[in-house]
């Protein structure tokens, strides 16, 4: 009999149900689209911003006291203590492992150049690194720790002496791809050719970038690095990230490097390293946290107003579909039906209707987020199959609250009132 009813109810209020439906799909269809854009342009965007440049710097723990104006560091370029190139590899074996795209050592040392006096970046470009306690072998360096940076050439190899030129400095020193010069350093002169002219809009075009066993060579340290760039993926820095970990609880410690933060990669980093010290660079892991939280300020927004207009154009047709039955209802309650009876007829039909939405809505949703995506990002993203259960669910809350007035409605009709011709 409750089938029956409820069957005949769709039957003789088709245009009042397909509104309904069709406020439940494009509620649906605009929440699936959102959330399948957030988590493919969320972690598209993270990348993205890791291709500007590293967000973690790691130093010597023993280090002299920073001396820097507006960023640029004014201590002499040999000043302080060293690392082992050789624990490079160790920063592949932190727990946070998957977040590291690329890190580069650097070595800097004063040298001469056609009796000009600049500074030599000792660097890796794409040096190939032997994961320890695996066979596994990774490809890290400049080249993937900022392809931004334009090399009109070639990018030298790690074994060679080939070095790139900073734009600026080519020019003053009237050099070309292909060029030969010796570099002289304090412990001795090094020939060497240029691979590139290099343009990254910063210090790098006043100085010659090479690898770092010809910095390690010229300036007498084996073996030894000044810091390391490391660019990882992290989670937007909230107040929690910013807390001293040796004061947290010890369930809040656990909580707190388990999370990705730019904070806890470093500290990782650091305890991996002998003598190291890790710090991130904070305008960029603040830069990323504020877009990104942007981002989802942005997408919860225009969910909300799309779920809250699906709510009130249900509300709307279930309260009209209550005033235009309401001497069925009556005559229901006066044969004996229960309100809890009624209440299941029009949770019935909401259930229904928020069943065929959400399943539209969803299939609808991730074709325009791939719409979105191959227009945004110049691919179509990937269907979120997870998604589906969470978007029935949220179909069916978002019918229920939109029919809770009309049912309160339906709740309080008085048969006696009603069946005697009253309002």
């Amino acid at each position: 009999m409750f089938l029956r009813i409820l069957k005949q109810s769709f039957n003789r209020n088709r245009g009042r149900k397909s509104l309904a439906g069709l406020a439940v799909l494009a509620g649906m269809t605009v929440a699936t689209a959102m959330l399948t854009v957030r988590v493919n342009i969320g972690d598209d965007l993270q990348h993205e911003l890791r291709s500007y440049g590293a967000n973690i710097v790691v130093t010597p723990a023993a280090d002299t006291l920073p001396v820097s104006i507006n960023g640029v560091d004014l201590r002499p370029a040999r000043s302080g203590a060293y690392l082992n190139e050789s624990d490079l590899p160790k920063i592949k074996r932190i727990f946070w492992t998957n977040n590291i795209v690329a890190f580069a050592p650097l070595l800097f040392e004063p040298v001469r150049v056609n009796g000009h006096s600049l500074q030599l970046e000792g660097t890796w470009f794409n040096h190939a690194l032997t994961i320890p306690g695996s066979n596994r072998v990774i490809h890290t360096g400049m080249l993937r720790l900022s392809p931004t940076w334009e090399v009109q050439g070639q990018w030298p190899e790690d074994d060679s002496h080939a070095v790139l030129a900073g734009r600026r400095l080519a020019e003053q020193l009237h050099l070309g791809v292909g060029s030969s010069v010796t570099v002289a350093g304090t412990q001795g002169n090094v020939p060497v050719t240029v691979a590139g002219i290099l343009s990254t809009g910063g210090a790098e075009e006043d100085e010659l970038v090479a690898p770092i066993a010809v910095a390690q060579h010229l300036g007498g340290e084996a073996g030894k690095l000044r810091q390391i760039l490391v660019s990882a993926v992290t989670k937007p820095e909230d107040s929690f990230a910013r807390r001293d970990p040796s004061r947290l609880t010890p369930d809040e410690a656990e909580r707190w490097m388990c999370s990705p933060y730019a904070l806890t990669i470093a500290h990782q980093i650091a305890d991996a390293i002998p003598g190291a010290s890790a710090r991130p660079i904070r305008p960029v892991a603040q830069s990323e946290g504020v877009i990104l939280s942007k981002l989802d300020l942005l997408i919860l927004l225009i969910t909300i107003a799309a779920l809250a207009a699906s709510a009130l154009a249900i509300s709307s047709v279930m309260t009209a579909s209550v005033l235009e039955r309401r001497f069925e209802i009556a005559l229901m309650k006066a044969v004996g039906a229960q309100d809890s009876t009624i209440g299941s007829l029009f949770l019935g039909e909401a259930a229904l209707l928020g069943l065929v939405g959400g399943v539209a809505g969803y299939i609808l949703g991730e074709v325009l987020a791939s719409s979105i995506s191959r227009h945004v990002l110049g691919y179509a993203a990937e269907w979120k199959p997870a998604l589906a259960p969470f978007i029935l669910l949220l179909a069916a809350a978002v019918v229920i609250l939109g029919s809770l007035g009309a049912l309160r409605r339906a709740m309080r009709l008085d048969p006696a009132v009603i069946l005697r011709g009253g309002a």
